[in-house]
């Protein structure tokens, strides 16, 4: 699948009492990396509502001025649901700060239905993405 890009450069306002990123901003930008990721794949976003977090790891701290980003990607495809694995990187080390995985739900906008999306997973070799496809699977067992 399609990997979808998001950049931040971390500022003062984004810090907590420890002066690194305060994770309420990163899940913040991680919702909003796997939003549009869904909404450009969906292709309507007022057909989409959040439906969960279903975890998001930080491995390392993010500092002031640190570039990221968020790349997220669709892993798993329900008949109404789509669920992204986002990864957050230091854009000038490439070195991986945290990741997870976020679902949405496709309904008929204004009425909030559940509205079936029609996305397929296409092939992959890629152990990565495999490994997030399998992940992604064991929380809705």
């Amino acid at each position: 699948m399609k990997r979808y890009k998001s950049i931040h450069m971390v500022r003062m306002e984004d810090l907590n009492h420890h002066e690194n990123l305060y994770a309420g901003r990163g899940i913040e930008w991680m919702m909003e990396s796997s939003f549009i990721c869904a909404c450009l794949e969906h292709g309507e976003s007022h057909g989409l509502l959040y439906k969960n977090t279903h975890q998001f790891n930080f491995s390392k701290s993010v500092e002031p001025g640190d570039i990221i980003s968020y790349e997220s990607m669709i892993v798993r495809t329900g008949k109404t649901s789509l669920t992204m694995h986002v990864i957050l990187k230091n854009e000038q080390t490439g070195e991986t700060h945290a990741e997870g995985y976020t679902t949405f739900v496709t309904i008929k906008p204004g009425t909030k239905t559940p509205l079936a999306h029609g996305i397929v997973l296409d092939e992959t070799d890629d152990a990565e993405e495999l490994k997030w496809r399998e992940e992604a699977a064991g929380f809705f067992k």
